[in-house]
């Protein structure tokens, strides 16, 4: 996976809104999927599903959002995706509406600036419109989360999205609070 591409190469506009967020687990399972940048999803709510995973769908409230990282799929990573994520059994695949944001290459951090403003592009997201119980996530989804959730701010989502939405459902991974507590010892 490269860490940014044009999106006038992109064949499909995907953005991952739950472990997917993790730049590692997507490159692992799309080879060729290239880095795009930050989206918002306007309308819709994230959960943890009772089947211990993360979904979405349409929010009730105006304020609703779901952020996440845009990437670029060929039709073979595309494929891949689908059997992965259990489309049509589990997940469906969805066209929306998303705002985007690429990374500022001349900072170097390929982060994204959400403070600018996005462009509107169409993604696709995978969610099931079936599974909308809440649950509590799966011990191995917390820690895939995690990692995650520090892609995701280094990439430039914003950290009163992770503290007041993800952090809800997610907690903190216990090793790294531990090692954290380590290295605090004088």
């Amino acid at each position: 996976m490269t860490e940014t591409s044009s999106l006038a190469n992109a064949t499909t506009i995907y953005v991952g809104y739950g472990s997917n967020m993790w730049k590692q687990q997507v490159k692992t399972r799309c080879r060729t999927a290239a880095y795009l940048g930050i989206a918002r999803l306007p309308g819709y709510r994230w959960f943890i599903a009772a089947q211990g995973g993360a979904n979405i769908t349409l929010g009730s409230d105006d304020d609703d959002e779901v952020w996440g990282l845009a990437y670029s799929l060929q039709p073979n990573d595309e494929a891949e995706l689908d059997v992965i994520e259990g489309v049509p059994t589990h997940f469906t695949k969805n066209m929306i509406q998303a705002q985007l944001w690429e990374p500022m290459a001349a900072d170097g951090t390929h982060r994204a600036d959400p403070a600018q403003p996005g462009r509107a592009v169409g993604v696709l997201v995978y969610m099931s419109h079936e599974r909308i119980a809440t649950g509590k996530p799966r011990a191995e989804y917390v820690v895939r989360m995690n990692h995650a959730i520090s892609d995701a701010l280094r990439s430039g989502v914003p950290l009163s999205y992770i503290e007041n939405v993800l952090r809800k459902w997610i907690p903190e991974d216990s090793v790294a609070q531990a090692k954290a507590q380590i290295t605090r010892i004088p």
